[in-house]
């Protein structure tokens, strides 16, 4: 071999006589790997960012029925969606192992042999951890697996999915009132995409805690997506919208791989990539949500997190004992006077400032159309008409933000949360809300239920901004309980009747 570079050697124990240079050779020899040589030599072009601009193009599809999912997952990939590889680099995925095997054919359902075409780039960033990492040990921990889930199941689904959001649960064994997943997927605030785990030996119901864990605010959309893993072994499932008279909603298993194989491995990958499409589509099915699922929102003065069940409120100001005393009180008075339509404190703790809340309900979101609107207004007051008889209580802040859908198998059901403003009689100005969302009376002392009228006068009338063709009735009763003078105001009671 030709020396091409000369490297000079300075001895150190030679500092007396530090002119004196051993002029010496050394070969460097670098040797490419096989499966990026093509691509190196400019012979085979890496198109990883063209194909992935190609599967979010894929075209848009009908979400499928329960019964059609296994089928829609296990569909075959067209030639063109398959991942295109040199031969060079697909012959570095074959595995002859004796137990471990991985074939040709096993590989080809997802990836395609092609001379001047590779996606190396994508498949280190995506699938070289999944098929090449080996499982971690049949007796190992819960924790020993999460990268192996998270490499066939996570990094996966965040590639194909930019837009999403993806949390783990880091608390799951240590509060035995957390509901919230071991793995959620976000999508535009809605968790779509939730998984269970526990190891291999590990003998709880894993399944269970889709269904345990969740209350069901998906509708329209008849299910959403899950898994649960017991270490190696992962079931993709649906959790569908609950029966009649039954609150929990059903998990239907789909399809199982045992992702100790990596011929499984891959099979599994494929799955993902045809799952991602109906997350995407369910997304579009359920439409717009107001607060993110699993994702703590900070406002000033508390921490919200909408988890499985129910919200969860962390208030982080001195002193918040008080006000979780103050909802103690509240809610009490409400289970006593048998309120309708209202959230339940589930628990507390005072002396961290946290209380649970529940059920759970889509927020943020008002009625589509005119029952809806109807049908919201009168669950509101029905709560009023207790709320406001003996020893009344007066909720002060009736707005669509604190008005929740909750599921029902018939007419739409909603109920009325966040009580943190509520108050009794004799009461204060309530000077820290607006004037443009409240009544007049409520900024005086001793005002009465005349402000809760008000506001749902309010909700009424703004439903008129995207509700087209509102009933000249409805709206007439809005602006009368909205009415300048408190006395021309109805009751909830008569209310009621007039809207009914």
């Amino acid at each position: 071999m030709q020396n091409n570079n000369l490297f000079s050697r300075y001895f150190k124990d030679e500092l007396a006589n530090h002119n004196k240079i051993e002029m010496e050779s050394i070969h460097i020899i670098a040797m490419l790997i096989p499966a990026t040589t093509a691509v190196l030599e400019g012979k085979v072009k890496d198109i990883s960012g063209q194909f992935m601009e190609k599967l979010s193009m894929r075209p848009r599809i009908t979400l499928p029925e329960v019964e059609r999912l296994k089928d829609f997952i296990d569909e075959e990939l067209p030639e063109d969606m398959k991942i295109p590889l040199t031969k060079r680099e697909f012959d570095t995925l074959i595995s002859d192992d004796l137990i471990d095997g991985c074939s040709p054919d096993h590989l080809e359902i997802l990836f395609r042999v092609s001379e001047t075409e590779s996606a190396l780039k994508l498949f280190f960033s995506m699938l070289a951890a999944p098929i090449f990492h080996k499982t971690p040990l049949v007796d190992g921990t819960e924790y020993s697996f999460i990268g192996f889930w998270d490499n066939n199941i996570r990094n996966p689904l965040e590639h194909l999915i930019p837009d999403c959001l993806s949390i783990r649960n880091s608390n799951k064994r240590t509060n035995a009132r957390d509901d919230r997943p071991g793995y959620a997927l976000i999508l535009k605030n809605i968790c779509l995409f939730r998984g269970e785990e526990s190891s291999f030996t590990n003998i709880e119901n894993t399944k269970s805690g889709l269904r345990n864990k969740l209350e069901w605010t998906y509708d329209p959309a008849p299910y959403v997506l899950g898994y649960y893993a017991n270490g190696p072994v992962v079931t993709l499932a649906a959790i569908c919208r609950p029966l009649e008279n039954d609150d929990a909603p059903r998990v239907i298993d789909i399809t199982s791989s045992n992702l100790r194989f990596r011929r499984e491995r891959v099979l599994h990958l494929r799955r993902i990539i045809n799952l991602s499409k109906i997350i995407e589509c369910l997304q579009e099915v359920i439409g717009v949500c107001g607060d993110p699922e699993f994702v703590p929102i900070m406002r000033t003065d508390r921490t919200i997190e909408v988890c499985g069940k129910g919200v969860r409120k962390t208030y982080t100001y001195r002193k918040a004992e008080i006000r979780v005393q103050k909802l103690i009180n509240i809610y009490e008075k409400l289970r006593r006077k048998g309120v309708p339509n209202v959230d339940h404190l589930e628990y507390f703790n005072k002396a961290k400032g946290k209380v649970y809340l529940t059920p759970k309900g889509r927020s943020n979101v008002p009625p589509k159309d005119q029952q809806e609107l109807v049908e919201a207004i009168i669950c509101v007051l029905e709560a009023l008409v207790v709320l406001h008889d003996n020893e009344p209580l007066y909720h002060q802040d009736i707005r669509w933000p604190n008005i929740v859908r909750v599921h029902s198998n018939h007419s739409s059901k909603w109920i009325l949360i966040d009580w943190d403003d509520a108050v009794g009689y004799p009461n204060s100005p309530a000077s820290h809300l607006t004037t443009e969302d409240h009544a007049p009376e409520v900024f005086k002392e001793n005002h009465g239920e005349e402000v809760d009228i008000w506001s749902v006068g309010k909700l009424i009338t703004d439903a008129r901004k995207y509700i087209t063709g509102l009933s000249h009735r409805i709206v007439e009763l809005g602006y009368i309980m909205r009415s300048d003078n408190s006395d021309y105001r109805p009751s909830a009671k008569e209310a009621l009747k007039m809207i009914k």
